[in-house]
């Protein structure tokens, strides 16, 4: 939970957060009639998927933009006026019955289903589109899995666009929406895939890198716990490992140049480590 206190990790965990409910209502966890029969049997389970979806896509695009150490965040009033368009257009849909699996795709001879799935679907298109153009600049290690999932993202809406429409315009299904339809799932869910190992790598290089700044900051705390001249240095248990650290590390340097602290070669070099690490942000092997 200590994501909500960090404004850098927060959209990352409301990302994760609306997608674990967006899964939970495609019948993946637990079957969709019950979950659908609990909000009125009317087929709003659709309309929370697609409410998740949207936000979570939102916050997904700005735990992008803060991978790729930009500021900007989104505002927030536009994510509630698509989120009200998507729910004014499902609730003008004149019929609500019908299997929640096939709902939508049986009543896109309606114009409001049209409408609202063209918003769902132009709304996720805008924000995988953005998050491409942020990580385009630096296309290289882990921002090339997620620029491939957000193309793969973004290549599926078309698709899904088109199915719709071929749908709306000619009344029915056919073999062209139905092979328009299996192209978007052979390409949207891949994608998600990709985004999420991306992710799912990118926070377990950050984990990897607080448990190393503890270590050097517990290894810079015994060397200069070894000057007593003004009694044992207090533990301190910063919750920012890299301020921790640095704060240690200074201390440190001041006994050095004070003179109560003589360093060997082995620790003269490991405190030139840790000094690169802080002021580059790489690691300091120890």
């Amino acid at each position: 939970m200590s994501a909500l206190w960090n404004p850098a990790r927060r959209p990352a965990f409301f990302a994760a957060a609306l997608a674990g409910i967006g899964i939970a209502t495609v019948g993946v966890v637990w079957p969709v009639g019950p979950l659908d029969a609990l909000l009125g049997d009317v087929n709003a389970i659709d309309l929370v998927q697609v409410l998740a979806a949207t936000a979570a896509f939102w916050f997904l695009r700005d735990a992008t933009r803060a991978h790729a150490g930009s500021d900007a965040r989104s505002r927030l009033p536009i994510l509630l006026a698509v989120l009200l368009a998507e729910t004014v257009t499902f609730m003008a849909i004149p019929d609500h019955i019908g299997q929640p699996t096939t709902y939508i795709h049986e009543h896109l001879q309606f114009p409001a289903t049209w409408l609202h799935i063209v918003i769902y679907m132009v709304a996720m298109g805008w924000f995988a589109t953005d998050s491409i153009r942020v990580l385009l600049p630096e296309p290289r290690g882990i921002n090339v899995l997620f620029i491939i999932g957000f193309v793969l993202a973004v290549l599926a809406i078309i698709a899904e666009l088109v199915d719709i429409t071929s749908v709306f315009i000619e009344g029915r299904q056919t073999p062209f929406s139905r092979a328009m339809l299996v192209v978007f799932n052979s390409l949207f869910y891949p994608g998600l895939l990709a985004i999420g190992v991306a992710h799912g790598w990118r926070t377990i290089r950050r984990r990897l890198s607080v448990l190393q700044l503890r270590i050097i900051s517990t290894r810079l705390y015994f060397i200069s716990a070894r000057d007593r001249s003004e009694g044992r240095p207090p533990v301190r248990l910063a919750r920012n490992a890299e301020v921790a650290t640095a704060q240690r590390y200074i201390e440190l340097r001041d006994q050095v140049v004070a003179g109560r602290l003589e360093l060997s070669e082995r620790e003269q070099r490991f405190l030139q480590r840790v000094e690169e690490r802080l002021a580059q942000g790489v690691p300091a092997w120890a």
